[in-house]
């Protein structure tokens, strides 16, 4: 599992395309955080907040993640190198688990220099409206959560296509599903307990708990439980081209 991870990571960095993305993304993110003036700028928060960054984030991981992930498989398929895979000593799992692994170790590379902007941010701040660490690390962690749920969904659309750009465009949609679409139609609902069904299986929900520092048992299973679920079509994708 680990050589596979190893190996994607090798792979995503052995082309320019790969530094570009991460760049294009630090820089837009640092633009939007300090330049532009719009809903998610630093300096126009009140009290020097740091959750305009975790508000603007999933944003942009709905559309960074799907595009770093695309070319997981679909690439294999498109090279034929899929098939020296499977002949390898390594199950389902360990191959699926294995790019996993790899993906999110390139987000970790690029989510690591955001600390950056927080730690400016409080050094810009009087002694007495320090930021709550506390509630930016568990900010981080809900990050961490959607971002795997994220990354599993687009690898399951790279097992499905072929094709790298209707890869990357289902996996926009899967996302986009996760963590906005079930809010949407709860709040088309009229009934109270049938908005609550339904708005509990969004995504952003159990994001926004964990971002405020709401550590809820049920906002930690969601995410797990989704994940598992994604995780394990994967494994049934991997085993089906197999067989």
């Amino acid at each position: 599992m680990w050589n596979i991870a190893k190996r994607e990571l090798r792979l995503y960095f052995s082309q320019m395309t790969g530094y570009l993305i991460v760049i294009i993304y630090l820089l837009f993110t640092a633009l939007l955080l300090w330049f532009f003036n719009n809903p998610y700028n630093l300096l126009n928060s009140e009290l020097g907040s740091f959750s305009p960054f975790f508000e603007l984030t999933p944003i942009l991981f709905l559309f960074l993640i799907p595009a770093i992930s695309m070319r997981t498989f679909s690439e294999e398929f498109a090279q034929g190198t899929f098939e020296l895979i499977i002949t390898k000593p390594l199950s389902s799992l360990q191959i699926f688990g294995g790019k996993l692994i790899g993906v999110l170790l390139v987000l970790i590379i690029i989510i690591i220099p955001t600390f950056f902007h927080a730690a400016f941010l409080d050094s810009l701040l009087q002694l007495d409206s320090e930021l709550d660490w506390v509630i930016i690390i568990s900010s981080y962690v809900a990050l961490i959560f959607l971002a795997i749920l994220f990354v599993i969904t687009s690898l399951c659309s790279s097992l499905i296509f072929q094709s790298q750009v209707a890869s990357f465009l289902v996996a926009v949609l899967g996302c986009f599903i996760h963590f906005y679409f079930w809010s949407f139609m709860a709040d088309l609902s009229q009934n109270l307990n049938f908005y609550n069904l339904i708005n509990s299986l969004s995504a952003q929900l159990h994001y926004n708990g964990l971002s405020r520092g709401v550590i809820a048992l049920e906002n930690i299973l969601y995410f797990i439980g989704l994940s598992i679920t994604f995780f394990l079509l994967g494994v049934q994708l991997i085993q089906k081209k197999k067989s």
